[in-house]
């Protein structure tokens, strides 16, 4: 359980890579699904509560959890991708799954709690940059995997976030995950780079600060603590010195370097962790000073948005 718990919120990034993904398949069990005027909220957690009443075999996993929930087959394929889990043995690791352990989790959230993530921050981040379409976006909550993404689709997105997330947490990761896809339904096709990362996780975190009255850069950006966002103004010509040469990077050591945290992340020697959303921020930062709209941003590749802000120069 404890590898479970380990969060790797670079991981966004390696969903956003993807993203061409359409989620044509979805959960139709109205059991565990609250209906909202554009999307779901899919209590898929309710599955995996299920299954640890169960004999706890890999079999009764596969059948209770995976196969009962597309998304949950989803957040599988996602995290063995990531490495917090292995096929060979996390098989094992559920039949060992104790219920006491897990108890405390499924009582997180009740019904109002659910829908003010959707009925009150989505149509506060609309009123900051309009969606360019209707179609739905579903809030998947999950376990027994760590982590928080998202899955945009040209039919619907889906927001995913874990229930070992804490829940004072999750309002902003609920923002930032919905901001990335009010930014892709906008940026032109771009392939994977370490400056596309960079530039997406920053316009997450700008408008964070933007839709959370109040919140500050020091609070907007998941996981890091406030003493590392102190860090980075006090370092920030190192940070520019160091991304700078990295940023036409198509693998995941810039990502590893400069996006990641938790077990997963090797940040240059002396740094903290997510260097690049702290960079990416003042990336869209600079761009407003100089006058440019968020749509202007929002619609520009990486290249030009990073050259208009002369943040590296």
């Amino acid at each position: 359980m404890k590898k479970l718990l380990t969060n790797i919120s670079f991981l966004v990034s390696l969903v956003i890579i993807t993203s061409s993904w359409s989620l044509k398949a979805q959960t139709n069990n109205s059991e565990n699904i609250i209906t909202k005027d554009n999307g779901r909220i899919i209590l898929a957690y309710k599955v995996f509560e299920k299954f640890l009443n169960s004999d706890k075999s890999w079999k009764s996993y596969k059948k209770i959890v995976l196969d009962a929930y597309p998304e949950m087959q989803a957040v599988h394929k996602k995290v063995l991708s990531w490495g917090a889990i292995d096929s060979l043995n996390f098989p094992k690791e559920v039949t060992n799954f104790k219920k006491e352990d897990w108890e405390k989790y499924f009582n997180l959230y009740d019904k109002k709690t659910l829908n003010y993530l959707c009925d009150s921050l989505i149509p506060r981040a609309n009123k900051i940059l309009k969606p360019l379409n209707h179609n739905p976006v579903d809030l998947c909550l999950f376990l027994p995997y760590g982590g928080c993404f998202i899955i945009p689709g040209s039919e619907k997105s889906t927001i995913y976030i874990s229930l070992l997330i804490d829940t004072a947490d999750v309002p902003k990761i609920m923002v930032h995950e919905y901001s990335h896809n009010l930014h892709i339904q906008r940026r032109p096709e771009e392939p994977f780079t370490l400056k596309r990362e960079i530039v997406s996780e920053g316009m997450a975190v700008y408008l964070t600060t933007l839709i959370i009255k109040d919140i500050g850069l020091s609070k907007a950006i998941p996981f890091m603590p406030e003493s590392s966002v102190k860090w980075c103004f006090e370092n920030e010509h190192l940070i520019k010195t160091s991304i700078k040469t990295e940023l036409n990077d198509t693998t995941f050591t810039g990502l590893k370097k400069f996006i990641a945290d938790g077990a997963v992340a090797s940040p240059p020697k002396g740094f903290v962790e997510k260097t690049g959303y702290f960079a990416g921020y003042r990336i869209i930062e600079a761009c407003i000073k100089k006058g440019m709209k968020l749509e202007e941003i929002c619609s520009l590749n990486s290249d030009t948005v990073i050259a208009k802000s002369g943040y590296f120069n």
